[in-house]
């Protein structure tokens, strides 16, 4: 019922890391997205939180190519659980499994730093066109590397782009980004639980959070948001 993407991007300032994800069920930014200055992963399908609290702390002390496997290993029901991310050394890794309602798969582009899964969706279409916008958002960022800011339009482009692409074969009632960036603002954690058009509506809530951002000083940053 689920596709999301996990990202790493390259800033002036050190890696920045995202998830972007959508599904039809509420909250779905309370249960699938974490996010670290070590990586980015998501945990879906028959969810198990812990696999997304744990994995995501162990990127500071090991890759996600060690972290993730040796979580679902120790994970009686991992065969209805899906589980991918990013690292802060280039490592990526994704899993499906064989329970996993259909269409369910993931990608892996680990040079890109992307990886994205998804479950109960209309086609497999759905990964490859959310990877590919994100990538291709990096064209329109502002320099290169790319700025942290950016990640979240981009992150919103590859939802919108998974929905066109075939999307949850249901549709969609909530959605979510986060990103972790060298310097976080005030539009890097954002959720809508539940609405008829929850794409569109965390749009409009990112734009309405990056105008009132204008108005932190440098200094009220520093000590709003870590």
């Amino acid at each position: 019922m689920t596709f999301s993407v996990c990202v790493r991007a390259e800033t002036p300032e050190g890696p920045a890391f995202g998830v972007g994800v959508a599904t039809d069920a509420p909250a779905v930014g309370a249960l699938a997205p974490y996010v670290s200055h070590r990586g980015a992963v998501s945990t879906q399908s028959f969810v198990n939180v812990r696999l997304g609290r744990r994995g995501i702390a162990l990127l500071d002390d090991i890759g996600v190519e060690d972290a993730l496997p040796g979580l679902l290993a120790r994970d009686e029901d991992s065969d209805l659980r899906q589980l991918h991310g990013v690292d802060a050394d280039g490592g990526a890794f994704a899993f499906t499994g064989d329970g996993c309602e259909e269409w369910s798969g993931d990608l892996v582009r680990r040079d890109a730093g992307v990886t994205a899964a998804g479950n109960m969706l209309a086609n497999g279409e759905t990964l490859d066109a959310a990877a590919d916008a994100f990538l291709d958002g990096a064209e329109a960022a502002s320099n290169d590397p790319v700025p942290d800011a950016d990640l979240v339009p981009r992150l919103l482009d590859a939802l919108d782009a998974g929905r066109d692409g075939g999307g949850d074969k249901r549709g969609h009632s909530s959605a979510a980004v986060a990103v972790k960036a060298p310097k976080t603002t005030a539009y890097h954690d954002l959720r809508v639980d539940e609405h008829g058009d929850p794409l569109a509506e965390l749009r409009r809530v990112y734009e309405a959070a990056e105008a009132a951002s204008g108005e932190f000083t440098e200094e009220k940053k520093s000590r709003i948001f870590d």
